[in-house]
């Protein structure tokens, strides 16, 4: 954790607590992975932080939490705004055509 609150300091002045609880946080939501150990001499004892998931595993889980949580909230709305979004490029409305195409078929089985 050490290493995060260096890190972090670089770019803004930021309290050890304030890492330390949202580290904690992280790790109850099942993002982060932690053990124990002994300081030197076995005096005090640390977390060690690690990620749970690789990044893109991360990045995909966030953004499927997020889409849910619109969706369950704004059905319609969400769903106008991303094809409107889409629209404006023709490549990336072609592949969402070709992924709703795709998954219809597959449902249809």
């Amino acid at each position: 954790m050490r290493e995060v609150l260096e890190e972090l300091k670089k770019k803004k002045q930021v309290a050890y607590t304030t890492v330390m609880n949202t580290m904690d946080r992280l790790y109850e939501k099942g993002l982060l992975d932690r053990r124990i150990e002994k300081g030197k001499g076995g005096a005090y004892l640390y977390y060690v932080y690690w990620p749970k998931m690789e990044e893109s595993n991360f990045k995909e889980a966030a953004v499927r939490q997020v889409l849910t949580s619109l969706l369950n909230n704004f059905d319609e709305l969400v769903t106008t705004c991303l094809v409107e979004k889409v629209a404006m490029d023709d490549k990336q409305l072609e592949a969402l055509k070709e992924k709703i195409d795709k998954t219809l078929k597959e449902k249809k089985k």
